[in-house]
Protein backbone atom coordinates (compact mmCIF):
# COMPACT_ATOMS: atom_id res chain seq x y z
CA UNK A 1 0.00 0.00 0.00
CA UNK A 2 1.10 3.56 -0.61
CA UNK A 3 2.73 5.52 2.19
CA UNK A 4 -0.35 8.33 3.57
CA UNK A 5 -0.36 11.76 2.42
CA UNK A 6 -0.41 14.41 4.34
CA UNK A 7 -1.65 17.77 3.33
CA UNK A 8 0.12 20.69 4.49
CA UNK A 9 -0.78 23.68 2.41
CA UNK A 10 -3.31 25.12 0.58
CA UNK A 11 -3.10 25.77 -3.55
CA UNK A 12 -5.14 28.85 -5.54
CA UNK A 13 -4.50 30.56 -8.73
CA UNK A 14 -2.83 33.96 -7.76
CA UNK A 15 -5.90 35.92 -9.17
CA UNK A 16 -8.01 34.11 -6.50
CA UNK A 17 -7.62 37.24 -3.96
CA UNK A 18 -8.64 39.43 -6.66
CA UNK A 19 -12.14 38.39 -7.39
CA UNK A 20 -14.73 41.12 -6.10
CA UNK A 21 -18.83 40.24 -6.64
CA UNK A 22 -19.63 42.90 -9.35
CA UNK A 23 -23.46 42.65 -7.96
CA UNK A 24 -26.23 44.84 -9.69
CA UNK A 25 -23.59 45.87 -12.40
CA UNK A 26 -23.49 41.88 -13.68
CA UNK A 27 -25.63 41.00 -16.72
CA UNK A 28 -26.96 37.86 -15.27
CA UNK A 29 -27.00 37.54 -11.54
CA UNK A 30 -26.04 34.57 -10.07
CA UNK A 31 -29.27 35.34 -7.72
CA UNK A 32 -31.47 35.27 -11.20
CA UNK A 33 -31.82 31.18 -10.54
CA UNK A 34 -31.97 29.90 -14.10
CA UNK A 35 -30.13 26.69 -12.49
CA UNK A 36 -30.10 24.99 -9.23
CA UNK A 37 -28.91 26.71 -5.91
CA UNK A 38 -29.71 23.63 -3.80
CA UNK A 39 -28.18 23.96 0.36
CA UNK A 40 -28.01 21.52 3.44
CA UNK A 41 -30.29 21.21 6.56
CA UNK A 42 -28.29 23.57 8.48
CA UNK A 43 -28.77 26.37 5.70
CA UNK A 44 -32.24 25.97 5.29
CA UNK A 45 -32.82 26.41 9.20
CA UNK A 46 -30.58 29.15 9.24
CA UNK A 47 -32.96 30.85 6.83
CA UNK A 48 -36.12 30.35 8.28
CA UNK A 49 -34.79 31.67 11.78
CA UNK A 50 -33.17 34.96 10.58
CA UNK A 51 -36.65 36.16 8.58
CA UNK A 52 -38.69 35.03 11.98
CA UNK A 53 -40.51 38.38 12.65
CA UNK A 54 -39.19 40.24 8.89
CA UNK A 55 -41.01 41.63 6.32
CA UNK A 56 -39.27 38.07 4.65
CA UNK A 57 -41.11 35.17 5.96
CA UNK A 58 -43.60 35.42 3.43
CA UNK A 59 -40.63 35.79 0.23
CA UNK A 60 -39.15 32.67 2.54
CA UNK A 61 -42.21 30.36 2.69
CA UNK A 62 -42.12 30.77 -1.25
CA UNK A 63 -38.95 31.02 -1.70
CA UNK A 64 -37.59 28.04 -0.73
CA UNK A 65 -38.48 24.27 -1.80
CA UNK A 66 -37.67 20.94 0.42
CA UNK A 67 -35.76 18.25 -1.50
CA UNK A 68 -36.82 15.07 -0.49
CA UNK A 69 -35.67 13.73 -3.17
CA UNK A 70 -31.94 14.61 -2.48
CA UNK A 71 -31.61 14.49 1.18
CA UNK A 72 -29.32 11.12 0.74
CA UNK A 73 -26.83 13.63 -0.76
CA UNK A 74 -26.50 16.33 2.05
CA UNK A 75 -29.20 19.12 -0.56
CA UNK A 76 -31.82 19.42 2.00
CA UNK A 77 -33.73 22.34 0.02
CA UNK A 78 -33.39 24.82 -3.09
CA UNK A 79 -34.52 28.02 -3.68
CA UNK A 80 -37.24 28.48 -6.01
CA UNK A 81 -37.90 31.15 -8.51
CA UNK A 82 -40.82 33.78 -8.97
CA UNK A 83 -42.98 33.98 -12.31
CA UNK A 84 -40.33 36.61 -13.64
CA UNK A 85 -37.15 33.82 -12.98
CA UNK A 86 -35.64 35.19 -10.14
CA UNK A 87 -34.98 34.21 -6.23
CA UNK A 88 -37.31 35.33 -4.25
CA UNK A 89 -34.79 37.37 -2.35
CA UNK A 90 -33.38 39.53 -5.01
CA UNK A 91 -34.58 43.09 -5.17
CA UNK A 92 -34.76 45.16 -8.48
CA UNK A 93 -31.27 46.56 -7.95
CA UNK A 94 -29.76 43.37 -8.27
CA UNK A 95 -29.16 42.89 -4.49
CA UNK A 96 -30.59 40.20 -1.76
CA UNK A 97 -32.87 41.32 0.27
CA UNK A 98 -32.27 38.73 3.14
CA UNK A 99 -28.75 39.79 3.16
CA UNK A 100 -29.57 43.80 3.19
CA UNK A 101 -32.11 42.80 6.03
CA UNK A 102 -30.72 39.87 8.21
CA UNK A 103 -26.66 40.53 7.31
CA UNK A 104 -24.46 38.25 5.45
CA UNK A 105 -24.82 35.19 8.05
CA UNK A 106 -28.46 34.51 7.48
CA UNK A 107 -27.57 33.55 3.86
CA UNK A 108 -26.80 29.56 2.89
CA UNK A 109 -22.94 28.49 2.49
CA UNK A 110 -23.51 28.73 -1.37
CA UNK A 111 -24.44 32.07 -1.31
CA UNK A 112 -22.16 33.28 0.47
CA UNK A 113 -19.13 31.68 -1.10
CA UNK A 114 -20.13 31.89 -4.91
CA UNK A 115 -18.03 31.26 -7.22
CA UNK A 116 -15.62 30.34 -4.63
CA UNK A 117 -15.21 26.61 -4.02
CA UNK A 118 -13.08 25.67 -1.13
CA UNK A 119 -11.97 21.98 -1.08
CA UNK A 120 -9.59 19.55 -0.39
CA UNK A 121 -7.31 17.10 -2.33
CA UNK A 122 -4.65 14.69 -2.08
CA UNK A 123 -2.61 17.90 -3.61
CA UNK A 124 -3.80 20.63 -1.21
CA UNK A 125 -6.45 22.43 -0.12
CA UNK A 126 -7.75 23.68 -2.88
CA UNK A 127 -9.03 27.34 -3.22
CA UNK A 128 -11.21 27.56 -7.06
CA UNK A 129 -13.28 30.33 -8.45
CA UNK A 130 -16.07 29.15 -10.67
CA UNK A 131 -16.20 30.52 -14.42
CA UNK A 132 -19.88 30.41 -14.00
CA UNK A 133 -19.36 34.49 -13.02
CA UNK A 134 -18.87 37.41 -14.65
CA UNK A 135 -16.22 38.70 -12.46
CA UNK A 136 -14.18 35.36 -12.89
CA UNK A 137 -14.25 35.93 -16.56
CA UNK A 138 -13.29 38.93 -16.56
CA UNK A 139 -10.21 38.05 -14.39
CA UNK A 140 -9.43 35.07 -17.17
CA UNK A 141 -9.51 37.86 -19.63
CA UNK A 142 -6.69 40.07 -17.92
CA UNK A 143 -4.21 36.84 -17.78
CA UNK A 144 -2.55 37.35 -21.41
CA UNK A 145 0.47 35.30 -20.07
CA UNK A 146 -1.62 32.69 -17.87
CA UNK A 147 -2.35 31.33 -14.89
CA UNK A 148 -0.34 30.82 -11.99
CA UNK A 149 -0.68 29.22 -8.79
CA UNK A 150 0.68 30.30 -5.70
CA UNK A 151 0.73 28.01 -2.48
CA UNK A 152 0.93 28.84 1.29
CA UNK A 153 1.41 26.86 4.49
CA UNK A 154 -1.43 25.33 6.89
CA UNK A 155 -1.66 25.80 10.24
CA UNK A 156 -0.59 22.51 11.66
CA UNK A 157 -4.55 21.83 12.90
CA UNK A 158 -5.74 22.20 9.93
CA UNK A 159 -3.47 19.36 8.62
CA UNK A 160 -5.49 16.38 6.83
CA UNK A 161 -3.96 12.95 5.92
CA UNK A 162 -5.13 10.59 3.62
CA UNK A 163 -4.84 7.26 2.85
CA UNK A 164 -4.50 6.62 -0.56
CA UNK A 165 -6.20 2.98 -2.59
CA UNK A 166 -2.90 3.48 -5.34
CA UNK A 167 0.27 4.63 -5.84
CA UNK A 168 -1.85 6.80 -8.62
CA UNK A 169 -3.95 8.28 -6.63
CA UNK A 170 -1.26 9.40 -3.90
CA UNK A 171 0.55 11.21 -6.83
CA UNK A 172 -2.90 13.55 -7.89
CA UNK A 173 -0.46 16.39 -7.24
CA UNK A 174 1.69 15.31 -9.72
CA UNK A 175 -0.63 14.08 -12.42
CA UNK A 176 -3.42 17.27 -12.36
CA UNK A 177 0.10 19.28 -12.42
CA UNK A 178 1.00 17.98 -15.91
CA UNK A 179 -2.38 18.27 -16.93
CA UNK A 180 -2.11 22.33 -16.83
CA UNK A 181 1.24 21.92 -18.14
CA UNK A 182 0.06 20.07 -21.23
CA UNK A 183 -2.88 22.94 -21.43
CA UNK A 184 -0.51 25.39 -20.86
CA UNK A 185 1.89 24.68 -24.14
CA UNK A 186 1.23 27.29 -26.09
CA UNK A 187 3.57 25.49 -29.06
CA UNK A 188 0.13 23.13 -29.20
CA UNK A 189 -3.29 24.38 -30.52
CA UNK A 190 -6.16 24.08 -27.68
CA UNK A 191 -7.53 21.14 -29.51
CA UNK A 192 -3.92 19.54 -29.97
CA UNK A 193 -3.31 20.15 -26.26
CA UNK A 194 -6.85 18.24 -25.20
CA UNK A 195 -5.69 15.59 -27.56
CA UNK A 196 -2.13 14.75 -26.21
CA UNK A 197 -3.60 14.59 -22.88
CA UNK A 198 -6.30 12.59 -24.11
CA UNK A 199 -3.72 9.85 -25.91
CA UNK A 200 -1.65 9.86 -22.76
CA UNK A 201 -4.47 8.85 -20.89
CA UNK A 202 -4.70 5.94 -22.76
CA UNK A 203 -1.22 4.68 -21.95
CA UNK A 204 -1.96 5.30 -19.03
CA UNK A 205 -4.99 3.38 -18.68
CA UNK A 206 -3.18 0.26 -19.75
CA UNK A 207 -0.72 0.67 -17.46
CA UNK A 208 -0.61 -1.61 -13.59
CA UNK A 209 -1.97 0.93 -11.32
CA UNK A 210 -0.77 -0.97 -8.32
CA UNK A 211 2.84 -0.62 -9.62
CA UNK A 212 4.60 1.68 -7.79
CA UNK A 213 6.43 4.11 -9.89
CA UNK A 214 4.00 3.90 -12.55
CA UNK A 215 3.47 7.26 -12.29
CA UNK A 216 7.15 8.38 -12.48
CA UNK A 217 7.50 6.24 -15.43
CA UNK A 218 4.19 7.45 -17.41
CA UNK A 219 5.20 11.23 -16.64
CA UNK A 220 8.56 11.01 -17.84
CA UNK A 221 7.12 9.74 -21.31
CA UNK A 222 4.49 12.25 -21.57
CA UNK A 223 7.32 15.39 -20.93
CA UNK A 224 9.41 14.00 -23.70
CA UNK A 225 6.13 13.88 -26.13
CA UNK A 226 5.17 17.00 -25.03
CA UNK A 227 8.01 18.68 -26.11
CA UNK A 228 8.68 16.92 -29.16
CA UNK A 229 8.22 19.06 -31.95
CA UNK A 230 6.90 15.90 -34.19
CA UNK A 231 3.63 15.40 -32.06
CA UNK A 232 1.56 18.65 -32.93
CA UNK A 233 1.95 16.93 -37.12
CA UNK A 234 0.74 13.47 -35.66
CA UNK A 235 -2.25 15.19 -33.52
CA UNK A 236 -3.36 16.61 -36.62
CA UNK A 237 -3.56 13.21 -38.47
CA UNK A 238 -6.68 12.64 -36.30
CA UNK A 239 -10.12 13.42 -37.87
CA UNK A 240 -12.12 16.55 -38.18
CA UNK A 241 -15.63 17.41 -39.32
CA UNK A 242 -17.10 20.21 -38.72
CA UNK A 243 -20.28 19.00 -39.66
CA UNK A 244 -20.74 16.69 -37.08
CA UNK A 245 -19.03 19.17 -34.53
CA UNK A 246 -21.65 21.75 -34.78
CA UNK A 247 -24.51 18.62 -35.07
CA UNK A 248 -23.20 17.53 -31.23
CA UNK A 249 -23.01 20.51 -30.22
CA UNK A 250 -26.53 21.27 -31.88
CA UNK A 251 -28.10 18.66 -29.62
CA UNK A 252 -26.39 20.18 -26.59
CA UNK A 253 -28.45 23.38 -27.58
CA UNK A 254 -31.53 21.91 -28.22
CA UNK A 255 -31.61 20.38 -24.35
CA UNK A 256 -30.37 23.64 -23.34
CA UNK A 257 -33.53 25.26 -25.06
CA UNK A 258 -36.09 22.85 -23.18
CA UNK A 259 -35.34 24.27 -19.87
CA UNK A 260 -37.42 27.61 -19.72
CA UNK A 261 -34.57 29.68 -17.84
CA UNK A 262 -32.20 28.86 -20.89
CA UNK A 263 -35.23 28.77 -24.20
CA UNK A 264 -34.17 32.19 -25.20
CA UNK A 265 -30.19 31.02 -25.38
CA UNK A 266 -30.57 28.62 -26.88
CA UNK A 267 -32.90 29.05 -29.33
CA UNK A 268 -30.36 31.98 -30.16
CA UNK A 269 -27.22 29.11 -30.81
CA UNK A 270 -29.08 26.89 -32.17
CA UNK A 271 -30.82 29.63 -35.30
CA UNK A 272 -27.28 31.37 -35.69
CA UNK A 273 -25.57 27.89 -37.94
CA UNK A 274 -28.69 26.11 -39.06
CA UNK A 275 -30.93 27.42 -41.78
CA UNK A 276 -34.45 26.00 -42.45
CA UNK A 277 -35.61 24.54 -45.64
CA UNK A 278 -38.43 26.94 -47.19
CA UNK A 279 -39.78 23.55 -48.72
CA UNK A 280 -40.49 22.00 -45.26
CA UNK A 281 -41.86 22.86 -42.21
CA UNK A 282 -39.67 21.34 -40.19
CA UNK A 283 -36.14 20.64 -42.19
CA UNK A 284 -32.77 22.32 -41.00
CA UNK A 285 -29.79 22.37 -42.20
CA UNK A 286 -26.36 23.00 -40.28
CA UNK A 287 -24.23 25.71 -42.04
CA UNK A 288 -21.18 25.44 -41.75
CA UNK A 289 -19.53 28.16 -43.59
CA UNK A 290 -21.62 30.23 -41.45
CA UNK A 291 -20.22 28.73 -38.71
CA UNK A 292 -16.77 29.24 -39.80
CA UNK A 293 -17.67 33.15 -40.24
CA UNK A 294 -18.61 33.34 -36.93
CA UNK A 295 -15.54 31.66 -35.78
CA UNK A 296 -13.56 34.11 -37.88
CA UNK A 297 -15.08 37.26 -35.33
CA UNK A 298 -14.66 35.43 -32.30
CA UNK A 299 -10.97 35.03 -33.22
CA UNK A 300 -10.56 38.80 -34.10
CA UNK A 301 -12.50 39.51 -30.72
CA UNK A 302 -9.79 37.41 -28.81
CA UNK A 303 -7.15 38.81 -31.08
CA UNK A 304 -6.19 35.85 -32.63
CA UNK A 305 -5.56 34.24 -29.24
CA UNK A 306 -5.79 31.34 -27.41
CA UNK A 307 -5.19 32.74 -23.80
CA UNK A 308 -8.34 33.17 -23.01
CA UNK A 309 -9.46 29.79 -23.91
CA UNK A 310 -6.71 28.16 -22.04
CA UNK A 311 -7.33 30.47 -18.70
CA UNK A 312 -10.89 29.18 -19.14
CA UNK A 313 -9.57 25.31 -19.55
CA UNK A 314 -7.50 25.47 -16.79
CA UNK A 315 -9.71 27.11 -14.27
CA UNK A 316 -12.02 24.42 -15.18
CA UNK A 317 -9.54 21.87 -14.59
CA UNK A 318 -8.86 23.26 -11.24
CA UNK A 319 -12.15 23.57 -10.38
CA UNK A 320 -13.44 20.35 -11.00
CA UNK A 321 -10.62 18.33 -9.24
CA UNK A 322 -9.60 16.63 -12.57
CA UNK A 323 -8.63 14.24 -13.65
CA UNK A 324 -10.32 11.28 -11.71
CA UNK A 325 -8.30 8.74 -10.59
CA UNK A 326 -10.51 6.32 -8.84
CA UNK A 327 -10.06 3.70 -11.90
CA UNK A 328 -8.52 3.54 -15.16
CA UNK A 329 -12.43 3.60 -16.72
CA UNK A 330 -13.28 6.79 -14.70
CA UNK A 331 -9.92 8.73 -15.72
CA UNK A 332 -11.47 8.40 -19.21
CA UNK A 333 -14.74 9.01 -18.27
CA UNK A 334 -13.68 12.45 -16.85
CA UNK A 335 -11.47 12.99 -20.22
CA UNK A 336 -14.89 13.08 -22.26
CA UNK A 337 -16.26 15.41 -19.91
CA UNK A 338 -13.32 17.77 -20.00
CA UNK A 339 -13.91 17.53 -24.34
CA UNK A 340 -17.43 17.66 -23.84
CA UNK A 341 -17.02 21.41 -22.09
CA UNK A 342 -14.33 22.67 -23.64
CA UNK A 343 -16.35 21.73 -27.34
CA UNK A 344 -19.24 23.65 -26.00
CA UNK A 345 -18.06 26.55 -24.27
CA UNK A 346 -16.16 26.95 -28.22
CA UNK A 347 -19.37 26.35 -29.78
CA UNK A 348 -21.14 28.78 -27.41
CA UNK A 349 -18.88 31.11 -27.83
CA UNK A 350 -18.75 31.38 -31.53
CA UNK A 351 -22.53 31.54 -32.07
CA UNK A 352 -22.75 34.12 -29.38
CA UNK A 353 -20.78 36.27 -32.08
CA UNK A 354 -24.15 36.08 -34.29
CA UNK A 355 -26.24 38.57 -32.11
CA UNK A 356 -23.25 40.59 -31.07
CA UNK A 357 -19.33 40.57 -30.93
CA UNK A 358 -18.00 41.76 -27.95
CA UNK A 359 -16.78 40.84 -24.44
CA UNK A 360 -19.71 41.42 -22.74
CA UNK A 361 -21.43 38.90 -24.97
CA UNK A 362 -19.14 36.28 -24.64
CA UNK A 363 -19.24 36.58 -20.67
CA UNK A 364 -23.17 36.10 -20.83
CA UNK A 365 -22.36 33.37 -22.95
CA UNK A 366 -20.06 31.30 -21.06
CA UNK A 367 -21.46 32.04 -17.69
CA UNK A 368 -24.83 30.54 -19.03
CA UNK A 369 -22.88 27.66 -20.48
CA UNK A 370 -21.02 26.91 -16.98
CA UNK A 371 -23.97 26.94 -15.44
CA UNK A 372 -25.94 24.55 -17.71
CA UNK A 373 -22.52 21.96 -17.65
CA UNK A 374 -20.26 22.58 -15.00
CA UNK A 375 -23.33 23.16 -12.43
CA UNK A 376 -25.19 20.07 -13.75
CA UNK A 377 -23.20 16.99 -13.21
CA UNK A 378 -26.69 15.20 -14.03
CA UNK A 379 -26.66 17.26 -17.50
CA UNK A 380 -22.70 16.38 -17.87
CA UNK A 381 -22.88 13.40 -16.91
CA UNK A 382 -25.94 12.52 -19.74
CA UNK A 383 -23.81 13.91 -22.44
CA UNK A 384 -20.64 11.59 -21.52
CA UNK A 385 -23.02 8.41 -21.14
CA UNK A 386 -24.50 8.99 -24.42
CA UNK A 387 -21.31 8.66 -26.51
CA UNK A 388 -20.25 5.56 -24.70
CA UNK A 389 -23.46 4.34 -25.73
CA UNK A 390 -23.43 5.36 -29.06
CA UNK A 391 -19.52 4.04 -29.47
CA UNK A 392 -18.31 7.67 -29.35
CA UNK A 393 -16.32 8.51 -26.20
CA UNK A 394 -13.02 7.10 -28.76
CA UNK A 395 -9.97 9.35 -29.14
CA UNK A 396 -11.20 9.48 -32.75
CA UNK A 397 -14.32 11.15 -31.90
CA UNK A 398 -12.84 13.58 -29.19
CA UNK A 399 -11.13 15.13 -31.88
CA UNK A 400 -13.83 16.20 -33.78
CA UNK A 401 -15.53 17.03 -30.71
CA UNK A 402 -12.77 19.71 -29.60
CA UNK A 403 -11.53 19.98 -32.75
CA UNK A 404 -14.52 22.57 -34.47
Amino acid sequence: MPKNVIVRTALMPLYYKDFHCLMGACQDNCCDVGWEISFSKKDYLRVKRAVQGTELEEAAVQGMRRLREREHDGMYAEFCVTDQGRCAFHTNEGLCSLQLICGENALPNVCRTFPRKISSTLAAREYALSPACEGVLALLWDLPEGIDFVEEPLDRKDWVVYKPDTPVTAQFADIRSFCIDILQERSLTMPQRLLLTGFLFQQFQSADWQTEGVVNTWLSQGKRLLHNPAVASELDRLPQDHQMFISNNLQIAARFSNRPANKELGEELLAAVTEKDPEADFQVTVSVPRYKELEYKLEELLGHSEYFFENLMVSTVFLKKFPNLISPEELWKDYVRLCNTYSFFRFAAVCGCDKEVSRERLFYILVAASRALLHNSANLNELQDELFQNDSATLAHMAILVGG
